[in-house]
């Protein structure tokens, strides 16, 4: 009789286990399921579009002049000017710059339009687009992730493109910069 005894836990460990797995594919792998897809609309809805901002991804291009002519324009005014000098528009697409100190590991992706006076400083600004390429590299990157990342220091940014740029037309005026595109990863 006495061996008999070692044989029941046995058989009762052996009957809990297959309860225990069906305990655990019952509640734990559907608790499991719903952790995952709350985990994934969290982080789609909150952490993301946060990382995206502070990349600056998700701010709005501005277009505003980077010099002043010391004249007050209204707001009309401003949007018939706009509208007759949009036709004059100089792009450089997809520039890949590398930020000062990160060694490669980072970059930023831009895309870069210039406003011109005349249809002749646009063909002029065509003629020298290496130059131009040249000028946003050395000016972009300089800067560091802090500078390139910090949204209060676009506009400085875009002036010192728009006061290294505008030496490079001569037949026309440059009249502002714009960013159409600018992701940092």
């Amino acid at each position: 009789m006495a061996e008999e005894v070692p044989q029941q836990p046995t058989e009762e460990k052996t009957e809990k286990e297959p309860g225990t797995l069906k305990k655990v594919l019952l509640v734990g792998v559907p608790a499991f399921l719903v952790q995952l897809v709350l985990v994934y609309f969290l982080t789609a809805r909150f952490l993301v579009p946060l990382s995206l901002q502070n990349a600056g991804a998700l701010l709005p291009a501005h277009a505003s002049p980077t010099h002043t002519t010391g004249n007050e324009t209204t707001a009309a005014e401003s949007s018939a000017e706009a509208t007759a000098t949009e036709e004059h528009l100089f792009v450089i697409k997809d520039l890949i710059i590398n930020p000062a100190g990160t060694n490669g590991q980072r970059y930023l992706l831009t895309t870069i339009g210039f406003n011109l006076s005349s249809e002749e400083a646009r063909k002029e600004m065509e003629k020298k687009e290496l130059a131009v390429r040249d000028a946003l590299n050395s000016v972009l990157t300089s800067k560091g992730m802090e500078d390139l990342i910090d949204v209060s220091k676009r506009e400085l940014l875009r002036q010192e493109i728009f006061m290294r740029c505008k030496e490079l037309v001569k037949t026309g005026k440059l009249q502002s910069v714009y960013f159409s595109k600018y992701i940092i990863q």
